[in-house]
């Protein structure tokens, strides 16, 4: 897997449809980015998960799910 980089840029396109609509985000966190940022501040509930739908997800080779809850594997 290669960097990701943590820019405004990868925010907006996770928030446009991906994380933001996920059923498992934290609504009204601010959150987002979970798989360059790390998991929640919040305690969340596995209800579903949009990761292997996010552009990001898909150009950058990423296999891993609910990164909203746990570290990306590095």
């Amino acid at each position: 897997m290669k960097s990701i980089e943590d820019s405004q840029h990868h925010f907006d396109i996770c928030m446009q449809g991906n994380c933001s609509s996920c059923p498992s985000y934290p609504q009204d966190s601010g959150e987002g980015l979970f798989c360059v940022r790390g998991p929640s501040q919040r305690p969340l509930q596995k209800r579903g998960c949009s990761c292997p739908e996010c552009p990001i997800w898909i150009e950058n080779g990423l296999s891993g799910m609910y990164y909203c809850m746990k570290p990306a594997k590095k």
